[in-house]
């Protein structure tokens, strides 16, 4: 009988791991990780608290600010940690609330997260108003402005009367540290004001004055007087500090200041055409008839004036008139003074 001998298998070849596709394995597992780690980081931005602390901070936003803007005036006042200013971006982006995002002034708890936050950044515009005031207006005519701005909104909150009123009573006035003067023409620094919408005139003229005194550094009462004429009198920069060496010069000198905005201010009409009776009478503010400086500021001057006169540009001029376009042409003798009105004002 013969031996069977027995089947040998054939060896099986082990197919050897492509290396392209292992690469392509571990590329997306960490893309899915990373996506992973994101969507919970993502989330815990959102969700989280900001910090522990629930003290509040004031909070202001600006008219035309952008949300990158916000965010960033938020991370600076420790509303919102650096680390999640991306995740606001893309969360009030994502959810359509970076254009609901209002301009205002708010009082927010850092303990805020951020879908809270985006919420509570939409409250504002309401109860606040912005208001402008321009640079060499009269505080009648500022108290206009505020009267006509605030009855947009609720004609019973503002009080015209009230408000001139405060500006000449001298123990409201000395309450804000000025101790120099019984007006508070000159003091209402022109600016863009956020205001609550249920201010009162005292609040309105405290924030007003605040800013003067924290955007000028020193000024005296003397020298904020010449401020408001080179306001009324000055079209640029250059001019303005011109024009405060010459009033300067002038006043030391003992000449006659002849300036037609003192008798403006007297008559409270800017545009009004002065007679020669109005020339000639005598009154406190009528440079042409009183030497020295009117006895108060006759506007409230903007800082590049308020800065003419404190680094005027040295000059030898005592005269100076402008044409119909405004183009300004300065005399060193009243002869050339005369010869420019002939030249630029009558011809």
């Amino acid at each position: 009988m013969k031996a069977i001998k027995p089947t040998v298998s054939p060896k099986r070849k082990i197919p050897k791991a492509n290396p392209i596709k292992k690469i392509g394995f571990a590329a997306i597992s960490v893309v899915l990780m990373l996506i992973f780690g994101i969507s919970v980081y993502y989330s815990n931005a959102i969700k989280n608290p900001n910090s522990t602390s629930s003290e509040e901070i004031q909070f202001t936003i600006e008219e035309g600010e952008t949300v990158q803007e916000v965010a960033e005036k938020l991370v600076n006042l420790g509303l919102l940690k650096d680390s999640r200013k991306s995740a606001f971006l893309i969360y009030t982006k994502q959810t359509d609330q970076a254009s609901k995002i209002q301009a205002g002034v708010f009082r927010l708890p850092k303990n805020l997260n951020i879908e809270e936050l985006a919420i509570e950044l939409q409250k504002a515009g309401v109860p606040d108003l912005w208001v402008t005031i321009p640079e060499g207006l009269r505080i009648d005519e500022v108290g206009r402005i505020l009267q006509t701005e605030f009855n947009k909104y609720d004609e019973s909150v503002f009080d015209k009367a009230r408000f001139l009123g405060l500006t000449t009573d001298k123990n409201f006035i000395q309450s804000l540290g000025i101790t120099d003067t019984d007006t508070l023409e000159g003091y209402l620094f022109p600016n863009r004001y956020l205001l609550p919408i249920q201010s009162t005139e005292e609040l309105v003229i405290n924030q007003m004055v605040t800013a003067f005194s924290d955007s000028v550094d020193e000024i005296s009462y003397h020298d904020l007087i010449i401020a408001s004429m080179v306001e009324r009198e000055g079209r640029n920069d250059e001019e303005r500090r011109m024009i405060a060496d010459i009033i300067s010069r002038r006043e030391k000198e003992g000449w006659f200041l002849n300036i037609d905005a003192t008798l403006l201010y007297f008559y409270k009409d800017w545009s009004k055409e002065l007679t020669e009776r109005d020339i000639n009478q005598d009154q406190p503010y009528n440079t042409y008839t009183r030497t020295g400086l009117p006895p108060t500021p006759i506007c409230n001057p903007g800082l590049s004036s308020i800065n003419a006169v404190l680094d005027p540009v040295p000059n030898s001029y005592y005269y100076y008139i402008h044409d119909a376009s405004g183009n300004i042409h300065y005399a060193t003798t009243e002869q050339e003074h005369y010869q420019n009105v002939q030249n630029y004002l009558l011809r």
